[in-house]
């Protein structure tokens, strides 16, 4: 409705119009719905949301990685592969899951660091490198190619992630991937996407020929149910595994849900410390 009123007219006359498509409505049960909505008002306006130096139309994701993910296309292939109930299910560093969709009798391996939700529901636990401990490709939600190295050491018996598939698939697959190096690697991640070795640079969109077939056409009649929308994130505190393992990020959290920035269930700090660890100071200095 918004779309066909008064604010539609607003963005049609717009120099440079933009609609970000936030991960709640991609999630939502009308997701279908909302991109045929969406996908038509920007189509039938294009000229002003899709040109050589603006691009209107975004899809903000929300989890990690999930952007260069899709840029190599580790996606779900099919419905009939979506519908197939898996025997054994690989979460390489998945912890935003819900496990009750995971069957009872599946085989899990997971493969991450600190060990949140994938590892406890998992048969075995790969240990990979943290973002500090390795070096990496990122793309961010810009769309920026981004490379980082490695900050710190690894912890005991720790990988980059690329290692550990490497190894596994010789030792279990018997299938060795093509690459022993992070160079090949990188060689190899250039030949499926080859905007992953143009580092800092932004690739123009290529949503301009996406947004009518696979944003329109694909979810045509689709029906909304009504289903109103709700915040996606619970907790702003705890929204990876890095941060759910943060004290810092533990007292903010119980700060907030306290409603009093003065609390502190986690350690001394100031102001008013509830919880003091260690040997007592006052005690230590004869004053107690």
């Amino acid at each position: 409705e918004a779309l066909s009123g008064a604010f539609g007219k607003k963005l049609q006359s717009a120099k440079r119009p933009m609609i970000i498509v936030g991960s709640s409505a991609v999630e939502h049960p009308d997701a279908k719905s909302i991109y045929e909505t969406v996908g038509a008002f920007v189509d039938k306006n294009k000229g002003n949301f899709i040109t050589s130096e603006w691009n209107g139309y975004n899809v903000l994701q929300r989890a990690a990685s999930r952007t260069g993910a899709y840029e190599v296309g580790f996606a779900v292939p099919s419905p009939t592969v979506a519908n197939t109930k898996p025997k054994m299910i690989w979460l390489l560093g998945a912890d935003e899951l819900d496990h009750l969709e995971i069957p009872k009798d599946a085989f899990v391996i997971y493969q991450g660091h600190h060990g949140d939700r994938g590892a406890q529901i998992a048969d075995v636990v790969l240990p990979g490198s943290t973002y500090t401990e390795k070096s990496g490709t990122y793309l961010n939600t810009e769309g920026r190619v981004q490379m980082t190295r490695a900050a710190t050491g690894t912890v005991g018996a720790a990988r980059p992630d690329w290692k550990i598939l490497r190894a596994a698939s010789e030792v279990s697959f018997g299938n060795p991937l093509e690459y022993d190096d992070i160079e090949t690697l990188r060689d190899r991640m250039a030949e499926i996407s080859p905007a992953l070795r143009r580092y800092d640079i932004v690739e123009p969109a290529s949503m301009g020929a996406l947004s009518k077939t696979q944003l329109v056409d694909q979810n045509k009649g689709s029906k909304p149910t009504g289903t109103p929308f709700k915040k996606v994130i619970d907790n702003f505190f705890f929204t990876d595994v890095i941060s759910r393992s943060s004290p810092t990020m533990a007292r903010c959290s119980a700060a907030k849900a306290a409603k009093n920035p003065n609390t502190n269930f986690m350690a001394p700090g100031m102001p008013d410390p509830q919880v003091g660890y260690g040997p007592d100071p006052e005690a230590a200095a004869g004053l107690a």
